[in-house]
Parts: structure tokens; sequence; C-alpha cells
């Protein structure tokens, strides 16, 4: 059986794309899995074998010992060696430059900043440069990052599960945000839809938020919601972990992917866009360029990122509410399951030769 090693900064769980290829691909590969012990609840997948580096000591000494277990794992592997993007990792790469490596983009840098962001992308590109082979989760970013065409640069979707496979009503709006809100402005989301409220006493509707943010995002909502006595239409739940998801999946029919119109999200496809699209939820979706190749007329509607226009599109599926069918909606991308993304897409890059 062929062996694969996955080498990510983060614990193995918190990306989702990475915890699905280990779920679906233990069957075929004997995986292996390098990651931060982040002090989460540890999953255990059979036939996996995670190590965990110990997440101690300042910032440039977790940097120092993740290298240290890396090179090490590297340096006794024999099969394909699979690095999730993280600052300077071609030093791996350059380390031991007759073991064939491949570097899998997620996302661009979103620093709040220009200048870092621009610093952050320069350095991706220079650590592109030393491996064998390389993959985007959109042909936007792999534009946006490749200096030019490479015959070893892939595709690699982003994909979703099937939540939820239960048939939604439309009678009421009860709305779902899954997410981050770090430097999401989901607050935007709050200020429109208590507008959408009180233009429509008389819609059934409750807009549930469930995520966190580090920036006091929550306490920004919390207050607005107090300030308009808006406690009964909106509860922030805070986070909850993925496992615990599927009874809002369940009980929600319009899902929130609100994602702000910038070139550094322009071409980061939300997970949540498909999940919710996935689960049978009508979604409403900022018009990034991610969004708009996702989101059509039968499965959800998009609109700009400020209050206004989330309240238009509130306004336009109370109007149209009963064309909307969950079987037509989750069929529209029923091609981006896992299982499909991993044969379709992730088993070629394996078996690149």
């Amino acid at each position: 059986m062929k062996k694969v090693l996955f080498i990510d900064r983060s614990q193995l769980g918190l990306i989702t794309d990475y915890l699905k290829y280990c779920e679906i691909l233990h069957n075929r590969y004997q995986v292996h899995y390098l990651c931060f012990d982040m002090g989460n609840p540890k999953i255990d997948i059979p036939d996996v074998k995670v190590t965990y580096v110990p997440r101690i000591g300042n910032f440039a000494f977790r940097g120092m010992l993740f290298l240290a277990y890396s090179l090490l794992n590297i340096l006794f592997f024999r099969g394909f060696i699979f690095i999730a993007n993280f600052p300077k990792c071609s030093i791996l790469k350059r380390v031991f430059f007759w073991k064939k490596m491949h570097i899998d983009v997620r996302t661009l840098s979103v620093e709040i900043t220009e200048k870092a962001r621009i610093f952050s992308n320069n350095q991706l590109k220079q650590d592109l440069k030393y491996f064998n082979s390389s993959s985007f989760i959109t042909s936007g970013i792999q534009k946006q990052i490749m200096q030019e065409n490479h015959k070893s640069s892939f595709i690699l979707p982003l994909g979703a599960d099937i939540i939820s496979k239960s048939n939604k009503s439309f009678e009421e709006l009860n709305l779902l945000y899954v997410g981050t809100l770090n430097n999401r402005n989901i607050i935007d989301t709050v200020k429109g839809y208590i507008a959408f409220i009180k233009a429509h006493p008389e819609v059934k509707s409750h807009y549930d938020i469930v995520g966190d943010g580090i920036n006091n995002e929550m306490e920004e909502m919390n207050e607005y919601i107090q300030l308009h006595n808006m406690e009964q239409y909106i509860t922030l739940h805070g986070r909850i972990p993925y496992s615990s998801l599927m009874p809002f999946f369940e009980n929600h029919n319009i899902g929130i992917s609100y994602v702000p119109i910038t070139d550094y999200y322009e071409f980061q496809p939300p997970t949540k866009t498909f999940e919710y699209i996935l689960s049978g939820i009508f979604c409403v979706g900022t018009a990034t360029a991610s969004n708009k190749e996702i989101i059509n007329d039968s499965n959800g509607i998009l609109h700009q990122d400020n209050s206004d226009s989330f309240k238009d599109a509130l306004e336009n599926v109370l109007k149209n509410k009963e064309k909307y069918k969950s079987e037509i909606i989750r069929n529209t991308l029923i091609k981006y399951q896992w299982k499909y993304i991993i044969d379709d897409y992730l088993i070629p890059i394996l078996e690149h030769k």
C-alpha cells in the first residue's frame, strides 16, 4: 500500500479539507499526519498515524520545534509528502532536495494591511519555486500567485458533506450563519436582518449565528441586538464543534455566506456556501468571484457587502420562497461532495509522476 505524509501546522480537524482527505484516503493509502497539538480534542481515524508537535514556548521556539519534527519525519519517510502551506515551508524541500514534495495552498494572505498581505504572498511565491508540484483551491488563487503556468500545478477544489438530507419547508425564514467572525463584518447581516424584521413584523423568522471572533465581534453584535430589543429574533451561539452542527442544518432553511468583497477574499470559496447548498438550504451570499461560481438562481441569491443590500436580498427571498425546493438546491452542487473531490482531484495529484 502506498504511503502519504501530510504536514500541517494546524491540528488535525481544524481544516476540514485535510480531515476529509484522511477519513477517505486511509482505505487506499497508509496515511501519516504531522501537526501541532493545539489543545483541541484529538480525532481518531482508523489506520491514520498522527504525530502531534507540542505547542510550547514562544512563537520562534514553536516554529523551530515544528521544523525539527517535520525534518525528522521526512528523513525516514518513503512516500508522497504533502505540505499544507506555511511561511518558509520550502526549508523542508531545500534540506531534502531529492525527495518529492507537494505544496497545497488553501488561501492567500488575509492580513488586514496591504503591506502585510503583499509580504506574505511574495514569500509564498518564493516557496512555490522549490516544490515538485503545487495545488490551489481555485484557479483564481492559482493565477494570482503563480508567476507562470506549470505543468505540475493542480486545482484541488473545496468540497463539502451533505450534513442534512431533509427537505426544508420555506414557510418560515430561519437564517443560519456558521463560521468565523474574524474580520467578516457579520454585524452587517445583523443590521440588515433587523431592518428586514422591522419592515415585516408578520414574518416568522429567526437568525442563529454560530462562530466566534478575536476582536470583540460577539460583544459588538450583542450590544447592537440588545439596543434594538431583538433578542427574540437573533441568537449568538459562539463556537460549536463541527460534529454538533447537524441540528442547525436540519432546522434552518436560509444559509448566510457573508464574506467582505475584497481582493484578498475574492477568490476564497467559503466552506459553508457548499455545506448550506448540499444540505438543501437556500444560500444568501456576497457577490465574490468564488460565490458567483457557486450560487445561481436555483440555489441562492447574491448581494453586496453591506446591510442595505443584505436586507434587499432577504426581501427577494421572502417574495420567492414558494419557489424553493431542497432537492433542486442540493443537486446543483452534488459533484462537490468530498468523495468526488478526492477521486477526481486529489488522487491524480498523489499518483502524479
